[in-house]
């Protein structure tokens, strides 16, 4: 059954998605910052529907009304990363309204700039933002996925999963941690085993001791970009690449950012519905609208250099 939340309030964009099949878009994180500015962008596009999913229903309905009084054609559904029902249900109302998904952007993330997410929590200590931090944007991501790649599938419209990364996912740690990140063989199990690792060394205190970075936000994101490169490699269908918006100001770092949430939205949004002089491109990270390494390393699968995305 449909949620009631997402029913209501997403009847004009289903109706307009289905009489003119428009593609469709699902933004995580949409109600705020970068994710609201992606599906902005996407919803202002005229072959496109989105879908903003946002972990609060209040906020989100907020930011739908926002969007659609500026033009935008966009729905809304309650989507919680760490809620396995919530995105069940993000997954049947899509199914049941539009039939398929065409673009999915995970952008929804948490950040311990500070030990209580400024003001937001209980002090943390770091010992205990491991945990919390992997369990929402890495395994969030991946259960959102998974459970959004049958209707994926389903698109004949050049399906794609954006994943929005950072800087600080930049592949780094000690050799034989960068080394286990590209192996050419990870797959999700080997991946997912090494960030259990990672939160079982910084909760025993040898973190540093076993080469890992000392950031969880940072680690969460290496994991992201290597999902995608997995992702990308399993399922050749679809377009599967991973962007950092750059230092952004926006309420994850008390607007201490540098650049507009407007300006880091740029590259997810082009990777969400523009096109490539090479076709299909896949696996691969981009920054300011252009391929960019992730490590130094050579071992790279889907080495395709150079790649620049039309209109960046």
């Amino acid at each position: 059954m449909l949620a009631p939340t997402c029913l209501l309030l997403s009847l004009p964009a289903a109706a307009s998605a289905l009489q003119s099949g428009k593609r469709v878009a699902l933004v995580t994180g949409a109600n705020k910052g970068i994710g609201k500015e992606i599906a902005r962008t996407l919803g202002a596009l005229p072959d496109h529907t989105v879908v903003l999913g946002c972990r609060d229903e209040t906020l989100g309905a907020a930011a739908a009304s926002e969007l659609r009084a500026a033009g935008c054609d966009c729905a809304v559904c309650r989507l919680d990363l760490c809620d396995a029902a919530s995105i069940t249900a993000a997954r049947e109302f899509i199914e049941e309204t539009f039939g398929r998904l065409d673009v999915l952007v995970n952008n929804a993330a948490i950040c311990f700039n500070d030990s209580t997410l400024y003001g937001k929590v209980a002090h943390t200590p770091f010992r205990q933002q491991a945990e919390i931090t992997i369990r929402t944007n890495y395994y969030g991501t991946l259960a959102v996925t998974q459970a959004m790649l049958p209707l994926l599938r389903a698109s004949e419209a050049s399906p794609r999963i954006v994943n929005v990364a950072s800087a600080a996912g930049r592949l780094r740690g000690a050799s034989v941690i960068q080394d286990a990140f590209t192996a050419y063989d990870l797959d999700v199990a080997g991946l997912s085993s090494l960030m259990d690792s990672f939160v079982a060394d910084v909760e025993g205190g040898v973190h540093a001791d076993k080469g890992w970075p000392n950031t969880c936000y940072g680690v969460s994101k290496m994991g992201m970009i290597a999902l995608t490169r997995i992702i990308a490699v399993e399922e050749p269908k679809l377009m599967v690449n991973s962007a950092d918006p750059g230092f952004c100001a926006t309420d994850q770092n008390m607007n201490q950012g540098h650049i507009s949430a407007a300006q880091g939205a740029v590259t997810p949004a082009l990777l969400a519905h523009a096109s490539f002089e090479e076709g299909h491109v896949s696996g691969l990270h981009f920054y300011l609208g252009r391929q960019i390494d992730w490590s130094y390393l050579t071992n790279d699968r889907m080495a395709i250099k150079g790649v620049r995305i039309a209109g960046s």
